[in-house]
Formats: C-alpha cells, sequence, structure tokens
C-alpha cells in the first residue's frame, strides 16, 4: 500500500509540474505573433500608401491621421507613444506569465 501511494503522490506531482510547464512562454508562439503584428502594420502603411498616392494634405477621412503624426513629447508623435505602450504591455504580460501569476 505504501509503495503505491508514493507512485501515485509521484505521478500528480509530474502532472502538475507539466501542467506548469505547459503554460509557460511559449518563444515560438511570440514569433508567430510578433511576425503577424508586423505584417499587419506593413499592410495598412502600404494601403495608406497606394490609397493616398503621395498626397501631402491629410482631407477627408484620413484627417485623424494628421493628429496622431504631429510631435507630441520630446519630438515623439502619438503613434509612436501607442506602440511603446502596446510592446510594453506585451512585455509586462509575458513577464508576469514567466513569474506563474497569468
Amino acid at each position: 500500500m505504501r509503495r503505491r501511494r508514493l507512485l501515485e503522490r509521484t505521478l500528480r506531482a509530474r502532472e502538475k509540474q507539466r501542467d506548469q510547464d505547459r503554460r509557460g512562454l511559449d518563444p515560438a508562439s511570440m514569433i508567430r505573433l510578433a511576425g503577424f503584428g508586423a505584417a499587419l502594420i506593413v499592410f495598412v502603411a502600404v494601403y495608406i500608401g497606394f490609397h493616398r498616392q503621395g498626397a501631402t494634405s491629410y482631407g477627408g477621412s484620413w484627417g485623424v491621421m494628421e493628429r496622431l503624426t504631429r510631435p507630441l513629447i520630446f519630438g515623439s508623435n502619438a503613434l509612436e507613444l501607442i506602440a511603446l505602450l502596446l510592446v510594453g504591455l506585451i512585455a509586462w504580460r509575458a513577464w508576469r506569465k514567466m513569474q506563474g501569476r497569468s
């Protein structure tokens, strides 16, 4: 009986460890996510470039883009600040996941 209990506890501990390892940070999925995000940003930039065809004035529905590209703090614009905020949020989530506090 003792041996069976020890074996059961050992198996449960191994399963628990395996479950914790699976919940950890997966570098391959993070790289895929980063590649998808970069492709999406390039797609939007190319679409805007072809749609505007070199026009420098932001009129009509693209007028909001002018507000996002004006310098705000230390020469950085709102788009750069939003990108930094998103990258910081993703890094914080990855760090929390690595600490085991999903």
